[in-house]
């Protein structure tokens, strides 16, 4: 692992661990086992760590989902499924940026724009996929208006689902993920057409697709 990779993983166990107020870049040099010189050739403080552990999170993020899309199809119930448990799954690795997601950007207007692009993007993504499936005959037609809201309501579930957990002082585990499935089952349930109505009633008896 070259040195820049090890400081960046350092950083996220750390800032994972303690958050990024109390994690000094001295700490990560240390867990990174280099000098807090050589930390500086490579970022120029802390919020250069972020915002490369940010454009990490981004290519990793698009990564998964690109495994899940290679072996299912975009649109359908398992998909959508196993798109939201990879969110779970990609937010627990990043934890700390989800937890101190409002103060990061805020304090940052560089972070803030990386993170609103690929936000926009990745929502622009989610509604791309509600089309698909309007047009494979899993979603049933909706207006423009009806669209915008659903793709935003699935996003909003899948974003800040594990905040919802965190806050309400329950654990992340497979139970709590299962939920999470679950909700948003309910959620897509009165937008499904009668075919994907069966199928889902199908993956309700059974456990959920691994992501």
């Amino acid at each position: 692992m070259k040195t820049r990779e090890k400081i960046i993983a350092a950083a996220i166990e750390l800032f994972n661990e303690q958050g990024t107020k109390a994690a000094t870049t001295n700490h990560i040099a240390a867990a990174a086992g280099i000098s807090p010189g050589n930390l500086y050739y490579h970022f120029r403080n802390k919020e250069d760590i972020i915002r490369a552990i940010f454009e990490q999170m981004d290519a990793y993020g698009l990564e998964q989902y690109q495994l899940i899309v290679n072996e299912v199809r975009p649109g359908t119930v398992e998909s959508m499924e196993r798109t939201f448990r990879m969110i779970q799954e990609y937010n627990w690795r990043y934890r700390f940026f989800k937890r101190e997601l409002t103060a990061l950007i805020m304090g940052d207007p560089l972070l803030r724009e990386l993170f609103q692009r690929t936000h926009r993007n990745l929502l622009l993504l989610v509604r791309q996929s509600n089309e698909f499936a309007v047009s494979m005959g899993v979603l049933k037609p909706m207006s423009e208006n009806e669209m915008a809201l659903f793709s935003e309501e699935f996003w909003l579930l899948a974003l800040f689902w594990l905040n919802y957990l965190e806050v309400g002082g329950e654990e992340v585990n497979d139970e709590t993920l299962q939920r999470g499935i679950d909700l948003l089952r309910n959620t897509i349930k009165p937008r499904l057409t009668d075919e994907a109505l069966i199928e889902l009633a199908k993956r309700a008896r059974g456990p959920a697709s691994p992501g």
